[in-house]
């Protein structure tokens, strides 16, 4: 790789291993990495991941958590504080927008971590959407004169939210570790299809073939090697097809055969 994609590569490594590091000053090294390389799938999901998945684009499975649904009330001369309803409680109206006890965490990552840090809570509360309207709503429905919900919300463990932040500091180091991988000469720069796999194998875990990348000492040029086939393949495919074909022909002979057999008896 060149000197400047190098580094990034390295910096992005050296962070993302350090539980320290925010994970926004690392999204950032991998925009400036795409950038370097000319990879828009790079830039966009660290882009996503920083400013969060925002109007209609789909939040990602690693960033979707448990969320109990509760309320607060005022009952007669009582408070309610925290109290768990079903979802099946909630207007149909709402019910049918999606909501439920799953809960897509679509803020960026600077605002996720920044909701671990200070208060002692064991909790995040988040409103539901429109969570003034539900709450008349579900008042009009109960018709109970001394009843008033003041907030509908969810309950999430901040536990949660760390997992979502662990799994996008997984992702980084594993997009790293397909990186080296795939291009092992620091002469080398990723392409922009060698970024993209790796970033498909880091969010899916599910690799295309990999395309090793390395550099003839002697002439400068590169070659292409895929790591994950054995040189003996096509020795080992044309035998395997020759067995096959061997087994097939034997097989179809000896069939042949019982029939044979079969009808003799069968009319003699």
């Amino acid at each position: 790789m060149t000197k400047r994609a190098h580094t990034l590569v390295a910096e992005i490594e050296r962070d993302a291993l350090d539980e320290s590091a925010p994970l926004a000053s690392v999204l950032r090294k991998c925009i400036a990495l795409g950038g370097a390389v000319d990879s828009d799938q790079l830039r966009e999901w660290a882009g996503r991941e920083l400013r969060g998945y925002q109007g209609d684009i789909e939040t990602p499975d690693y960033r979707i958590v448990a969320a109990g649904i509760h309320v607060d009330a005022v009952a007669g001369p009582r408070t309610i504080k925290g109290q768990r309803i079903s979802p099946l409680q909630l207007p149909q109206v709402v019910r049918e927008q999606g909501i439920n006890e799953e809960l897509p965490l679509r803020m960026g990552v600077g605002e996720l971590e920044a909701s671990l840090n200070g208060d002692e809570e064991s909790h995040l509360y988040l409103s539901l959407p429109g969570g003034a309207d539900i709450a008349r709503m579900m008042d009009h429905e109960a018709n109970q004169p001394f009843q008033k919900i003041t907030a509908v919300y969810w309950s999430v463990s901040k536990t949660s939210v760390a997992g979502v932040l662990d799994q996008v500091r997984t992702t980084l180091t594993e997009l790293v570790a397909e990186i080296r991988a795939t291009v092992p000469d620091e002469h080398t720069d990723p392409s922009r299809e060698t970024l993209g796999n790796a970033l498909t194998v880091a969010l899916h875990g599910s690799p295309k073939a990999r395309v090793t990348l390395t550099t003839s000492q002697s002439h400068g040029a590169s070659t292409i090697k895929n790591a994950d086939a054995s040189p003996d393949d096509d020795d080992q495919a044309s035998f395997w097809t020759r067995n096959k074909v061997a087994a097939f022909i034997a097989g179809a002979v000896a069939v042949a055969a019982g029939v044979a057999t079969v009808v003799r008896v069968f009319f003699m």
